[in-house]
């Protein structure tokens, strides 16, 4: 049935109608562009599509990281060891690779490597699941010795809420106000 439409419709002779002016053809040429760009799906689609994948793409990562925070702070308690990589005991990078490699996301081995992984971004900008980078115990040296992960950040006060591996009671949670941190925060990084 399909090859006897096809053969009726090569049997059909060929228009025989010309068009000899420029205009015309001009006309023809318009038309057909204008109804290719009213129709192209790449001008209007992306648009209004990219927003709600933005969107999309947005919800799932704040869900995932409320995750990772709710994993990490299963691990409250667990000891300081030092180049410990869990899930017994753990020091700070040890724990922030740990935590980020149950989720999918591979760090480096030292707060130092950290410390140069994803995009760096300011007090302000920090949100949960972001890296915090602090000064060792020598809180003039200026160089990263310590890491944690931001669990809030409140916008009145700046105070940044984070979990981390201390020598002194291993993981818990601290903020950026408490003088001994205050005086040794570095500065942040986005690795989601």
């Amino acid at each position: 049935m399909i090859v006897a439409a096809l053969s009726a419709v090569a049997s059909k002779p060929a228009s025989t109608t010309k068009k000899n002016s420029s205009a015309s053809i001009a006309s023809t040429e318009e038309m057909h562009l204008a109804s290719i760009s009213k129709t192209n799906p790449f001008e209007i689609v992306p648009a209004a599509g990219m927003e709600l994948m933005e969107e999309l793409d947005e919800a799932e990562n704040q869900r995932m990281v409320a995750d990772m925070i709710s994993f990490a702070k299963k691990h409250i308690g667990t000891r300081y060891v030092r180049g410990g990589k869990g899930p017994k005991g753990f020091d700070c990078s040890g724990f922030t690779s740990y935590i980020f490699n149950q989720f999918g996301y591979s760090l480096k081995p030292s707060s130092t490597g950290q410390y140069t992984q994803g995009d760096k971004i300011s007090r302000e900008e920090v949100q949960p699941g972001d890296l915090l980078f602090f000064t060792g115990r020598s809180a003039s040296s200026g160089r990263v010795g310590h890491v944690a992960m931001a669990i809030s950040n409140d916008p009145e006060t700046g105070v940044i809420t984070f979990i981390h591996a201390a020598i002194s009671g291993g993981i818990r949670i601290d903020r950026t106000s408490a003088p001994y941190y205050a005086s040794r925060y570095i500065g942040a990084r986005r690795v989601l």
